[in-house]
């Protein structure tokens, strides 16, 4: 496999194995370049930060068992840029480097992977990922500045959820009608913990969505691509995607 794409918010994709498909047809539909979701108030004995605000518990956590100085630093003021972000990404791709691999990352598509040189196998580079995501911090940095973005007020995923749902139906952007009840159960991923459902409601959104997706769940160039990124429709479809609350 010369791409793999992967999506390290939970809402948006569940397994590497079939986040490739799921955003494969969204560009960048803008972003601000700073993000903000705790602040510090103060400096615990340890000498580690205190965090305040809506993902105070997410900093403190992700601080405390950041690998490097590097993510320590990024994390430290309770905020992520997108600067930051491609800094833990050089950082990330220092050590795929010697193994063939080169990573990108943006907050509408996730991380994007390329074989540069040699043979790997899918398991093989799956590894030396994981590996490099654990000595870096950067699959961690980017997941909490995209969840801060698409949900800066930190409200329970199923209701986030719900308004995206919301939103799809105030801008009418559903392929066919289908109830909020109905979305939810058979659509949504959110809460589901057995992998065998959530890949199967993953695999229907993404075909009830096929107008959106420029690549069929499977990786193939899908034929019933309609609204691009450049379109209204596609933007907007992203757009609720990204920011529910505010479209």
């Amino acid at each position: 496999m010369d791409e793999k794409r992967m999506r390290h918010d939970v809402r948006h994709a569940l397994a590497l194995l079939v986040s490739a498909a799921l955003f494969a047809s969204c560009a960048a539909c803008g972003s601000p370049s700073s993000i903000g979701g705790s602040t510090i108030e103060s400096r615990a004995a340890n000498g580690e930060p205190t965090f305040s605000g809506p993902y105070a518990a997410e900093f403190t956590q992700e601080y405390k068992k950041a690998p490097t100085d590097l993510a320590r630093g990024i994390l430290k003021d309770g905020k992520i840029t997108q600067a930051e972000v491609q800094e833990a990404y050089d950082s990330y791709n220092k050590c795929l480097e010697p193994y063939g691999l080169q990573a990108t990352w943006s907050v509408e598509q996730g991380e994007s992977m390329i074989q540069f040189r040699g043979s790997m196998s899918d398991d093989e580079q799956l590894k030396v990922m994981d590996q490099c995501h654990a000595e870096t911090g950067a699959g961690n940095i980017s997941s909490l500045y995209a969840d801060i973005q698409s949900n800066p007020d930190h409200i329970d995923q199923v209701a986030f959820e719900r308004k995206v749902y919301q939103c799809f139906v105030k801008h009418d952007l559903l392929p066919s009608p289908i109830s909020e009840n109905e979305y939810m159960s058979t659509l949504s991923t959110v809460g589901l913990t057995d992998q065998s459902r959530s890949e199967a409601n993953l695999k229907r959104w993404h075909e009830f969505f096929g107008e959106y997706m420029s690549t069929t769940f499977d990786g193939q160039p899908n034929p019933n691509y309609k609204y691009d990124q450049n379109s209204v429709q596609g933007q907007q479809f992203w757009a609720c995607q990204q920011d529910p609350l505010h479209q």
